[in-house]
């Protein structure tokens, strides 16, 4: 059955709770803003005042939550911008280029003055152009290296507990993220010393080299270029724990990386490095950005550069940060001196850091798009996923194919025209990830909402993966590095209200029991509606829902290939490729995880099921995965 016939089989409007401003412009017109559950909803009936901080959607995207500060602007405006710039072709990248090297030239040579004590260290104003010496990252200033530690280079999202704090961003709670603000003149270098941490995975993912036809603005652009932990060369006499069979507790275990800072494509300055899916080549050194371009979307704005590092799972005794020190980074001119450039970024992480409030919501039913028969939304980047699942919401059964072809194709083309991205765009345009996502993890997004005295179940089979949250004294191999399912509230980052992507709790691999096959149950619910059979005596997984009726199931499959890669069944984008698995895509298949059954992905699809409490206690204490029932479409 294809999804068309789906839909109209449901015979009612789609529901979803996503938000996407791209389709507000291109489908239907402009789509009336509308609130719930204390967050902007679009297509949804109203059902009372918004709150103060539920912000129209026509200025965007509100950067309450970026690193960067971007000009506003409307959605028309910077459509306006991005014809212009198809319009004038080379003559765009080459005027932004050519503004890119004056203020690379300007940059250094002010370094160099202040380096042969002729400058003050602070950098004079009108210098830096006024997105990168802005409200969020100003006060910019030379200093010694040796001057500044690496706790005031770096800021981190630590990992943390949803039952005890809340955080937004969409972030997984299991991860420690380091980010590190910074800019300097092209051909610099950006050289990065620290010790591997004791933790499941870590990666550097840096800002693509400045690439006008690659535009990043925030999580809207191209994936950053990486270098994941196993690849990176250790320091002579030191340990790699996360190579295969290393020893992970080993007390040597220094490395040294080089970012090179350039313009030009990602690819071509990373032949090796950025080649998708692996994203792996030998050596320490990548090419990345010294500063980034926003684009169309982002007023054409310069801004400033910066670098991702994630520590994922850290070992039990070892949190947040793998029981290392922050790495130390120094930038070197062309000819080999040393700096570093620091400004007052405390906006910016305090923006980034904060904590926020429970929103509690009523118990509400899954609408029918959500239902029995929907399985999982694959994401190629954050703000297409929005866009398409907004696009989707707004439906009805009475639309022809031709009209969804015709919908999908305007989507197609307005990331094509905004970003270069698509899956018939110049790489890395058509890589399936995308700015601030890592670049080694697929990742599934399922809406679902959960009524009174309900419970939803996961059935499927857990991939393998290596031990090391209890200190395990060797790497070993697995068919994933790390696994984990996220249920947040809210849309996930795209930063157009005061409540984006909350993860209300997270389950990774080895918090999540499994019988001798290797199959689990899980089951969510509120914690009065717990089936007394939901206990870990019985082989079930439990988790306590949280307040929020409706949230997202986000899936994390984090593959390091081919020491830790299940190749017939990885949801990435070899076995899902981007024309088949976007719902945008022409040529959409959505049996290879848009049902709610195993496709492509086979017994490791995860399969939603949905329940009364006295239903699931009702399957007794001994519960096979594979007799869990389908979804009652009458609990629909």
């Amino acid at each position: 059955m294809s999804l068309k016939n789906n839909i109209m089989k449901n015979n009612t409007k789609i529901g979803l709770i996503f938000i996407a401003v791209f389709a507000m412009v291109f489908i239907r017109g402009c789509a009336k803003d509308s609130c719930g559950d204390g967050i902007c909803q679009v297509g949804e009936e109203k059902r009372g005042s918004c709150p103060e901080d539920c912000d129209s959607a026509k200025v965007f995207p509100d950067t309450r939550w970026t690193y960067q500060d971007l000009p506003a602007l409307t959605n028309q405006q910077r459509l306006n911008l991005a014809v212009e710039a198809k319009k004038e072709g080379d003559a765009y990248s080459e005027q932004v280029i050519m503004e890119a090297e004056e203020l690379s030239r300007e940059l250094e040579d002010y370094i160099r003055k202040w380096l042969d004590g002729k400058a003050d260290a602070k950098l004079p104003k009108g210098l830096l152009p006024p997105y990168i010496d802005s409200v969020k990252t100003h006060d910019w200033k030379l200093v010694n290296p040796d001057e500044i530690t690496a706790e005031e280079q770096w800021y981190a999202m630590n990992m943390y507990d949803p039952q005890e704090e809340l955080h937004q961003h969409a972030v997984d709670p299991h991860v420690t993220y380091l980010k590190l603000i910074f800019i300097a003149p092209f051909g610099s270098k950006l050289l990065v010393e620290g010790d591997f941490p004791h933790c499941r995975f870590m990666d550097y993912q840096i800002l693509e080299p400045l690439d006008p036809g690659h535009p990043v603005t925030g999580n809207m652009g191209v994936g950053e270029v990486a270098i994941v932990d196993a690849d990176i060369e250790p320091d002579e006499g030191h340990v790699n724990p996360f190579r295969l069979g290393a020893d992970r507790n080993a007390k040597k275990r220094h490395y040294h990386i080089t970012f090179e800072l350039k313009k030009g494509n990602a690819v071509d300055l990373n032949p090796e490095a950025m080649i998708a899916p692996a994203y792996r080549a030998k050596g320490n050194t990548r090419v990345g950005g010294p500063f980034g371009f926003a684009g169309p979307w982002g007023g054409n704005e310069l801004v400033p550069s910066i670098v991702w590092l994630r520590y994922y799972a850290p070992d039990k005794d070892a949190e947040p940060y793998g029981n290392v020190p922050w790495p130390k980074a120094t930038l070197q001119l062309s000819t080999g001196e040393k700096f570093w450039l620091t400004c007052d970024k405390s906006k910016a992480v305090k923006d980034q850091t904060a904590t926020v409030p429970q929103r509690p919501t009523p118990p509400i039913e899954p609408s029918n798009f959500q239902g029995s028969n929907f399985g999982w939304f694959k994401m190629y980047g954050i703000s297409l996923l929005y866009a398409e699942a907004d696009t989707f919401n707004k439906l009805t059964p009475w639309d022809s194919e031709e009209e969804i072809e015709k919908m999908k194709k305007n989507l197609r083309d307005i990331f094509q025209l905004l970003f270069n991205r698509g899956a018939d765009a110049v790489p890395p345009g058509n890589y399936e990830v995308s700015a601030t996502c890592c670049n080694y993890i697929s990742y599934l997004i399922r809406p679902i909402s959960l009524g009174k005295n309900k419970v939803i179940v996961l059935t499927g089979k857990l991939p393998t993966f290596p031990g090391t949250r209890n200190g395990e004294e060797e790497m070993t191999s697995g068919e994933v590095r790390y696994f984990s399912i996220t249920h947040l509230q809210g849309g996930g980052g795209l930063g157009t209200t005061l409540y984006t992507g909350v993860p209300h709790g997270s389950l990774m691999d080895d918090e999540i029991i499994t019988n001798e096959d290797g199959e689990y149950v899980i089951v969510f619910s509120r914690e009065q509606d717990r089936p007394k059979n939901a206990i870990k005596k019985n082989n079930i997984t439990w988790q306590d829902w949280g307040p929020a009726g409706r949230q997202n199931l986000n899936l994390r499959w984090l593959s390091v290939r081919p020491e830790w890669y299940l190749p017939e069944y990885a949801p990435d984008e070899k076995n899902i490729p981007w024309d088949k698995g976007a719902w945008s895509g022409q040529n959409y298949d959505f049996s290879l995880v848009g049902q709610n059954r195993p496709g492509v992905m086979g017994p490791y699809h995860p399969v939603i099921h949905y329940m009364t409490k006295e239903e699931f206690e009702a399957l007794g204490s001994n519960i096979d995965p594979n007799d869990v029932p389908d979804w009652n479409k009458n609990n629909e």
